[in-house]
């Protein structure tokens, strides 16, 4: 679905009309109606700006996901680095950061079977 289509699904499910929400934005009316009808985009500012009223994302709007809120994350940060530099990877190291991952795994449960000495 493309943006105009969310921008104005939106506006109807609020129930409020284009002249009260560009006042309510600051938005010239015509400025808000041309992103409706497709005759203007809005600029990375003013697609935060909709995304914050209405409470969706900004890839909801730009009709990038179907969920309007993406489920908090549950990674901490050091997890999210680990993952975005895994995509930041081609294939074939993402295979061996895995494999890297594997064998560093297989150090540790070796060293947590291991009996203590005394």
């Amino acid at each position: 679905m493309d943006f105009h289509l969310r921008l104005e699904n939106l506006i109807q499910e609020r129930n409020i009309k284009q002249k009260d929400l560009s006042a309510e934005l600051n938005f010239a009316y015509s400025t808000l109606n041309g992103y409706v009808t497709q005759h203007r985009q809005p600029d990375l500012q003013t697609l935060v700006r909709l995304a914050r009223y209405f409470d969706v994302s900004t890839d909801y709007l730009l009709g990038l996901s179907s969920e309007k809120k993406p489920a908090p994350s549950t990674l901490n940060p050091a997890e999210g680095a680990l993952i975005h530099l895994y995509r930041s990877l081609v294939p074939e190291r993402q295979e061996l950061l895995i494999e890297q991952a594997k064998f560093y795994q297989s150090l540790s449960m070796k060293h947590s079977k291991s009996p203590k000495k005394e």
